[in-house]
């Protein structure tokens, strides 16, 4: 009924390849976050979300 899945050697090098690429992006993102200055995020944080027309 059931098959066993066989993994091949290109399948297992793509996973590991994408979770690094994932990994490498969410890290390159964190530094440029730490690394944000106090007026850039006082900034970004007054910016208005959604337009104010609710007409």
């Amino acid at each position: 009924m059931f098959h066993r899945i066989l993994v091949e050697e290109w399948q297992r090098a793509l996973s590991v390849m994408s979770i690094c690429i994932f990994l490498s992006v969410f890290l390159i993102n964190l530094i440029r976050v730490r690394r944000m200055s106090q007026a850039s995020i006082t900034q970004l944080s007054k910016l208005p979300l959604e337009a104010d027309d609710h007409a």
